[in-house]
């Protein structure tokens, strides 16, 4: 249960609707401080050139009644000092000021000169030439006195908070509006089992990427449920009529081995060959047949002793081991309960068992059951290194083979459909030895 959740949170995490919430969220959180960056940038730009214009405006107001009258009185105005007197100037600007030339300074921002912040300042020459007018505004109380209570930037950042706030739920809800087929689709997809190809999506009908992508998914789980029926049908079907052909031979044989001649040494050979081959062709057939009907439902599950199946194998396998001269070597520890079908079983250890018979010309087979692992051993010709790791593969098989290479690839099969381990490799001192681990469908004892 707690793997699944968390699996379940991952997904959520890597949503698609997550990630293109997480993204616009971002970019709006982004767009909202570059444009309270640029809204306070252009309210302090325009702030210093209000301010500019005053001074400019005062000083052309004062050499006007100057002109007039040179004894004019000097601009006076609140937060504002006019000065002709270099003197008379603030120490930080006293060194300074004589030196600039006529135009409005500030003391804040990219340009500033030096001198006590929030001070915007202009120089201009009397027409003499002969002294200059210093009009020296403290920009520093207005900023104070017209702001609201919370002060602009304070103001900035609250707009800011509520607009990247409101902007995140609207995309929340937005996202989660546009990805709801997604979403739907997904959740149904999940909820399915493997197996169940019999699924229609209601998000089929829908004329949208989401629509064709269900309608798409809906087609391909079509095809394949047909793929599959084509594949039992066909493997139902073809093994009845193979089992008619194999009637036929097999009642040859039997009348063939009434006549006298086929006593005689050069046929016992060949006659010998085809009873194995008609052998083998029944097991595979009855192997197909059983797969075909397992994979359509019909074949349940049981529950059997691993120890007791190995020894009724055995048993019906011993006497193609005394017609080869084989020394059968038999190794049972434990009697450890098994959930899967005794058929799946039997089919597993026979054709293993027969692989080993017929690789192994008078020689030793051994089969060892240590609780839920079997192992099966030969002192035979072993596996071609360069065919050892597809030997499992349909149709792949040695050059001394006489067979159809599916042994080992229905045991593989059968491995896969129950979740049992299968290994395969070559004895050091000659012959194969094949394990599986039964444990995936181990039973209470």
């Amino acid at each position: 249960m707690g793997w699944d959740s968390g699996w379940r949170q991952k997904m959520k995490f890597n949503s698609l609707r997550f990630k293109a919430i997480v993204l616009y969220s971002v970019s709006l959180v982004i767009l909202l401080a570059l444009y309270g960056w640029a809204q306070f940038g252009t309210a302090r730009v325009t702030e210093d050139e209000v301010l500019n214009n005053i001074l400019r405006y005062e000083a052309d107001d004062y050499f006007n009644r100057y002109d007039a009258d040179p004894d004019t009185r000097l601009p006076q105005m609140r937060h504002m000092r006019a000065f002709n007197d270099p003197e008379q100037l603030l120490p930080e600007f006293r060194a300074k000021l004589p030196m600039m030339r006529d135009g409005v300074y500030e003391t804040s921002g990219p340009f500033a000169i030096p001198g006590p912040d929030s001070h915007n300042i202009l120089v201009r020459t009397y027409p003499e030439g002969d002294r200059r007018l210093y009009l020296v505004y403290d920009a520093s109380h207005v900023i104070a006195e017209h702001s609201c209570s919370l002060g602009s930037t304070s103001i900035m950042v609250i707009y800011f908070v509520f607009t990247a706030v409101l902007g995140t739920l609207l995309v929340f809800f937005i996202g989660k509006i546009i990805f709801y087929p997604l979403d739907s689709l997904a959740g149904k997809l999940r909820a399915y089992a493997p197996d169940d190809l019999d699924r229609v999506f209601s998000e089929s009908e829908r004329r949208d990427e989401v629509g064709l992508l269900a309608s798409n998914i809906q087609n391909s789980f079509q095809r394949v449920r047909c793929f599959i029926k084509r594949e039992q049908e066909f493997t139902r079907d073809a093994s009845h009529e193979l089992r008619t052909p194999l009637s036929v031979i097999k009642g040859a044989m039997e009348l063939i081995r009434l006549y006298p001649e086929s006593e005689r040494p050069e046929m016992q050979k060949p006659l010998d060959r085809i009873e194995r081959s008609v052998t083998d062709m029944e097991e595979i057939i009855e192997t197909l047949l059983w797969i075909a009907r397992e994979e359509s439902g019909d074949v349940a599950g049981s529950t059997f002793c691993l120890s007791e199946a190995v020894e009724g194998v055995v048993q019906s396998l011993h006497p193609l081991a005394e017609s080869k001269n084989i020394d059968l070597v038999i190794e049972l520890e434990g009697d450890d309960i098994n959930t899967a079908p005794k058929r799946a079983f039997s089919i597993v250890l026979s054709n293993l068992l027969a692989n080993a018979f017929n690789y192994t010309p008078n020689g030793s087979v051994g089969v060892s059951l240590k609780g839920s692992v079997l192992t099966v051993w030969d002192t035979g010709m072993g596996i071609a290194d360069e065919i050892l790791e597809n030997v499992s593969n349909p149709y792949v098989k040695g050059e001394n083979s006489s067979g159809f290479g599916l042994g080992l690839s229905i045991v593989q099969r059968l491995c896969d459909r129950f979740g049992w381990i299968f290994y395969i490799s070559n004895r050091s001192g000659g012959g194969t030895v094949v394990s599986i681990d039964f444990s995936s469908t181990k039973g209470e004892t």
